[in-house]
């Protein structure tokens, strides 16, 4: 008399790697949401023009995407013409974006890169943050996604 399975190891494999690949995103999204709010603090705060109309502050946001669908977006709660710029700006970017995931950080005003031109800080400080930040960050979340691999497949 011989055992038979009731159940197909590919598809237990598979289920557990499909179930896998969704922890992973949430997690890469969530690494890239809360990144991608400091970002757009930095930018905000650090800011060295002066703000007459609240406007170009008002337009400092973030986006995180995946392809082309806008995953979560924010920036200064305000209503007003910044924050619809800055939506507008995302929106394009996301119909244009190649990579699988991405993250935006946008000043939407149109003369934000003006006054950057001029020597004043409006996204550098940002860039600068994200220069340093965002590779340990990626490096970290992988060790985390390995470790829990290597986990699984004993």
């Amino acid at each position: 008399m011989a055992i038979t399975a009731n159940f197909n190891p590919r598809d237990a494999v598979r289920s557990k790697m499909d179930a896998f690949r969704a922890r992973f995103e949430k997690a890469l999204l969530l690494v890239l949401n809360e990144l991608g709010a400091e970002l757009a603090k930095t930018a905000r705060d650090m800011h060295t023009y002066t703000d007459r109309t609240g406007n170009l502050t008002n337009s400092i946001w973030y986006a995180v995407m995946k392809g082309s669908r806008v995953v979560s977006m924010g920036g200064e709660r305000e209503d007003g013409e910044g924050a619809e710029k800055a939506k507008e700006v995302i929106l394009k970017i996301a119909g244009t974006a190649a990579s699988k995931y991405t993250l935006a950080v946008v000043a939407g005003m149109e003369y934000a890169a003006y006054v950057e031109a001029r020597g004043y800080n409006v996204l550098i400080p940002a860039e600068l943050q994200a220069n340093k930040e965002f590779v340990p960050r990626m490096k970290e979340l992988f060790a985390k996604a390995d470790a829990k691999l290597k986990e699984m497949m004993k």
